[in-house]
């Protein structure tokens, strides 16, 4: 079943949510749509890679990505820089915070490190 997506207040875009595996990324007209991953750090997905044409595909197609994951973790640490490093995509900017809250200080969600890419052509 497709969710609608829900408009955004005075941007004239849809936001669409996800909350489950990539594997739910539907295929979009290229550059139709923005990719946020949230909180990223993906497990593999039975035989095949956590990151694949499964990703592969939307960050290609898309007309921004950004990506939010945790340097701690070695997961995402280790596949992002095949994300920003790719010929299709720029960086624009990236930046690194750390999250002032005694809840979190001593998890690896405390530091958090954001990228934005868009199409290098």
């Amino acid at each position: 079943m497709q969710q609608a997506a829900s408009p955004l207040p005075g941007a004239g875009e849809s936001l669409l949510h996800l909350p489950g595996p990539s594997a739910s990324i539907r295929e979009h007209q290229r550059r139709s749509c923005g990719l946020m991953l949230l909180g990223y750090s993906p497990k593999p997905y039975g035989s095949r890679e956590p990151f694949g044409q499964l990703l592969s595909s939307p960050i290609n197609n898309a007309d921004r990505v950004v990506i939010d994951h945790s340097p701690e973790l070695d997961r995402a640490a280790s596949q992002v820089p095949s994300i920003v490093e790719r010929r299709t995509i720029s960086l624009r900017c990236s930046f690194e915070l750390v999250v002032d809250d005694e809840k979190i200080a001593d998890t690896p969600f405390a530091s958090r490190c954001f990228y934005l890419l868009h199409p290098s052509n």
